[in-house]
């Protein structure tokens, strides 16, 4: 019997139960070739007291190569187990490195704007300005109809495109000859909105382009233009933005918002087209906020769906949200030691010049929704240009307007009113 384990008396009990699970000890003890008073003692000390007869019947006993195969197999399930969730972390927790690796080599956000901003030299003697432009609420891929917006407006891709020419040589031509001439380079915040993004049900059915189709569209254009705005003012700083119409979620989310943002591919691959190139700096922060300065003036720029605010009446229109945001936004940039002399929003699409807010127009003009659901009153599409001056600040704004207004040229350049009449 010594010779016999408890392992080998174990697999024998477990081959010989009877049909209710009790043990079988005769039949277990024929099976080892041994007498039976031999082994129950054994079995009783291995198998516990309630097999002995009449006792309730157990599940058979495992051997110790049958625990150790047990815990082998579970071991290898939990391992099989943790690779999947690791591999699930790492898919949705790609640090920014990672992502721009995956898009080819992308350049991160510079650490500081660059440092000809700063420069308040004179040349000519001539005090330096710095051009300042605002584009923005592009919608590129949005389709508009002239009929349903009473003859007011159209725009489609081929539009965009003669908008987008007209935006930038109007541009340099204010600057150029309407303006100082000494310029050190010159500023385009890139606001966000620059495609429809199929945002709503109508546009997924109206729009022109698809997202990806007019990403690429948008793409193409703004190289053409930024590389217009390099060989007019040789240096060109961009801080990007990204909007609502670019997300790729129904609703806002707020964690990783710019890695699920269309706006945010198309600066990527402007990044990307441009890298290398020390005459163009693009800035594409995470926090989808560039904070900036301009000789001594502060900037804040951001696309203005996230300002704290919503809602207007047909009154004062958005004044009172655009308002009560900066002052949120305001309070909360002091107190992590960001206070701005100026913030710069899009998504408004109207241009207002206020005291502490610049808000730019939209290159996409007047459409169905601002028609029938707005009210508002149609305007001229355009973007917005400025000049900041080392000593006055922003001076000389002016809107780019990209289509000609429907009004005639053979007025007087003055009348005169005399008791209401001319």
């Amino acid at each position: 019997m010594s010779k016999i384990s408890d392992n080998d008396l174990l697999a024998a009990i477990n081959r010989n139960r009877n049909a209710d699970g009790s043990v079988n000890i005769s039949r277990t003890a024929a099976d080892l070739g041994v007498y039976r008073s031999l082994i129950q003692p054994r079995v009783w000390r291995l198998v516990g007291k309630n097999q002995r007869p009449g006792g309730k019947p157990s599940a058979p006993i495992e051997t110790a190569e049958q625990i150790d195969a047990r815990r082998l197999t579970a071991l290898r399930t939990e391992n099989a187990d943790l690779k999947r969730k690791l591999k699930e972390a790492h898919l949705h927790s790609l640090d920014d490195d990672a992502i721009r690796q995956i898009l080819g080599g992308i350049v991160a956000a510079p650490s500081e704007p660059p440092k000809w901003l700063l420069d308040e030299s004179t040349r000519r003697g001539k005090s330096p300005e710095v051009p300042v432009t605002i584009w923005s609420d592009w919608h590129v891929g949005e389709s508009v109809s002239l009929s349903e917006t009473n003859g007011v407006n159209e725009y489609g891709v081929e539009i965009f495109k003669a908008r987008a020419k007209r935006l930038v040589s109007r541009t340099i031509d204010l600057c150029k000859n309407h303006g100082s001439g000494n310029y050190p380079g010159a500023v385009v915040n890139i606001l966000g909105d620059m495609v429809s993004g199929g945002l709503h049900p109508e546009l997924q059915k109206t729009d022109e382009e698809e997202v990806i189709p007019a990403v690429l569209t948008c793409r193409d254009t703004l190289i053409w233009c930024l590389e217009q705005m390099i060989e007019a003012f040789g240096r060109v700083y961009v801080p990007c933005t990204s909007g609502n119409h670019g997300r790729s979620t129904h609703k806002p989310e707020f964690k990783r918002y710019v890695y699920k943002n269309f706006d945010w591919l198309i600066y990527q691959l402007l990044a990307r087209h441009f890298q290398g190139r020390p005459e163009i700096v693009l800035d594409i922060p995470d926090s989808n906020e560039v904070y900036y300065r301009i000789f001594s003036r502060r900037y804040l720029a951001m696309h203005g769906d996230m300002m704290g605010a919503r809602g207007g009446d047909g009154i004062i229109g958005s004044i009172g949200p655009i308002t009560r945001g900066e002052m949120k936004v305001g309070r909360q940039q002091a107190v992590i030691g960001r206070d701005y002399d100026i913030l710069l929003v899009g998504h408004w699409h109207q241009t207002l010049w206020l005291p502490r807010v610049v808000v730019n127009n939209t290159l996409k003009g007047f459409d169905e929704f601002a028609q029938k659901a707005l009210r508002a009153p149609p305007s001229v599409p355009s973007q917005s240009l400025w000049f900041e001056h080392p000593k006055w600040g922003k001076t000389m704004h002016r809107e780019v307007f990209v289509e000609d207004p429907a009004t005639s040229d053979d007025a007087p350049w003055v009348s005169i009113f005399d008791n209401g009449r001319e």
